[in-house]
């Protein structure tokens, strides 16, 4: 179990994980002054690696001793005489968080320097078991070996070379100086170096992980670092969400607020506790944004979550996947015990689908809003989007263009009328079944009721009501009421050809003319037809 303390409401706090800790927040809220902080008060067992390093390698290092070369690292002074004065000449200001440090050469001295000692104790171990006519020792994995097997996890078409006091890499064809590598490469290897250089049982705070890494290699990278430093504490400090719900096991700590007055300083900071509800990226994706939140169904990228966040832009819009994972989290992050983390509105979004009044009501008072449209595909379809779209495609005849839309999606449902009639009567099926609460015990008890309940369900009613419904909406051709209940998702690509548009470009176009000077009356349209949040 790793433990570290730190300034909770002014008392200084232990608090333990598994493997490691992430502090997380918004640009400005005093992560990476937390971190300063931390460092501060382990002064004799930390390293803080900061987010302003210089990534410059010298064409060749000049190789001091370990020693040496971990307290310029360490310390930023090669001369190390005393903790009290040690404070923070590597810093350089009395601002410890944006100076610039440049301790490159020094980490690779430190490299080459320990891997001299390492390579000297096994010749030493070996010429010992000689003279006592004992078998040799196993070689030693030192820490360029470590360094080269960190490095292939994440660089596998790279070879790195360390040797002859020089930080070379290679293609498999083509062999380049250390300062020739990329940002990438130049990084990964000073933070590797930093993080094995420092001794068993110290805590290294690495100040924006991420920083110069791509996504693809920068978990590998960390989980492999960790995999070689068991017995170090890491503190992460990054906003990058993707990173931060990468450490597994790893406990979180939002930082909110941060203010110095006097030379006190002071944070509002929360210790994030599991939910088993809410997915811990998403928790922080929420918590680090500083808008309200509109958690909607669909992917992000996709049509439903593009129109939202232009329609309700001020809101941070939160695709979901579907209807009931947008339920299930709206509520979540409502509880009382949820809500005490954020001051934020959240808020959900689904498809009106099938949904009685009944249920549509239910839901809004749990915050879930329901479109006034069967799907939001059908927003697209919209009298008044069609206009649009057809003005902007200067059409010779608007209105027979738009009345051939028309056609076409009352002949769809035409031919689909049974099966959207069953499907609205089996939805209200599933709600009255779902209300079923037994009012006794017993086996005899349980059929009765149940009993009751299907008995009470007329299902010739149910379907003539809805029946009847359908075809008033049929009979008077009104497309707004259509869109309500017509459930198809393809209707609002397929009527491209009518707008002389091909393939998929009909909502594409939309989402394009949103973009424009047309973004406004687009949107005045869609807000008609979507809840007021």
């Amino acid at each position: 179990m790793k433990k570290i303390t730190i300034p909770i409401k002014g008392v200084i706090t232990p608090i333990q994980s598994e493997q490691s800790f992430v502090i997380i927040g918004a640009n400005g809220s005093g992560k990476s002054h937390l971190g300063a902080w931390i460092e501060k008060s382990r002064i004799k067992t930390c390293l803080r690696v900061s987010a302003q390093r210089a990534l410059r390698i010298g064409e060749h290092i000049a190789i001091k001793s370990e020693a040496v070369s971990f307290h310029k690292m360490m310390f930023g002074n090669e001369h190390f005489n005393d903790w009290a004065e040690k404070k923070f000449d590597k810093w350089g200001t009395d601002d410890y968080t944006t100076s610039l440090v440049n301790d490159y050469d020094s980490v690779v001295s430190g490299i080459f320097a320990r891997n001299h000692r390492e390579n000297e104790q096994y010749i030493k171990s070996c010429r010992e078991c000689e003279s006592r006519n004992q078998s040799k020792p196993d070689t030693p994995n030192t820490i360029v070996y470590q360094i080269y097997d960190i490095w292939q996890s994440v660089f596998p078409y790279r070879n790195l070379i360390l040797e002859d006091s020089t930080v070379k890499a290679s293609s498999g064809v083509n062999e380049y100086h250390g300062k020739d590598m990329s940002d990438g490469e130049r990084v990964a290897l000073y933070l590797i170096g930093q993080c094995l250089l420092s001794p068993d049982g110290y805590t290294i705070v690495v100040d924006e992980p991420e920083i110069h890494l791509h996504k693809t290699i920068m978990h590998k990278l960390w989980d492999k670092i960790e995999e070689y430093c068991p017995d170090k504490t890491f503190v992460y400090i990054t906003h990058d969400l993707d990173f931060a719900s990468s450490r597994k096991d790893a406990k979180m700590i939002w930082v909110k607020s941060y203010d110095k007055k006097d030379g006190c300083e002071k944070w509002d900071i929360q210790i994030l506790e599991d939910n088993e509800v809410i997915p811990e990226n998403l928790m922080l994706e929420v918590l680090g944004n500083r808008k309200d939140v509109l958690l909607v169904e669909g992917e992000p990228g996709r049509y439903d979550s593009m129109l939202y966040s232009n329609v309700y832009d001020n809101y941070y819009v939160v695709p979901c996947h579907n209807c009931y994972k947008v339920i299930e989290l709206t509520k979540a992050f409502n509880e009382d015990k949820v809500k005490g983390l954020h001051n934020i509105s959240v808020q959900g979004l689904i498809d009106r689908d099938y949904l009685s009044e009944t249920e549509i009501e239910a839901y809004q008072a749990k915050g879930v809003h329901t479109l006034n449209v069967a799907e939001v595909e059908n927003l697209y379809l919209l009298p008044e989007i069609q206009r649009i779209v057809a003005e902007h495609m200067a059409l010779d005849n608007i209105e027979k263009v738009l009345e051939q839309v028309k056609d076409f999606l009352f002949d769809e449902f035409e031919k689909e009328k049974e099966v959207q009639i069953s499907s609205i009567c089996e939805r209200e099926l599933q709600y009255k079944l779902g209300r079923f609460h037994k009012e006794g015990n017993g086996v005899d008890s349980l059929k009765t009721q149940f009993n009751a309940l299907v008995d009470s369900i007329d299902i010739d009613k149910m379907y003539q009501t809805v029946e009847e419904k359908v075809n008033k909406i049929v009979d008077e051709r009104n497309l707004n009421e259509l869109l309500k209940i017509y459930n198809r998702k393809s209707l609002h690509t397929r009527v491209s050809k009518f707008f002389n548009l091909t393939n998929n470009d009909y909502p594409q176009l939309v989402l394009r003319l949103m973009k424009t000077d047309k973004r406004k009356i687009i949107v005045d349209a869609l807000r008609t037809h979507l809840p007021q949040l």
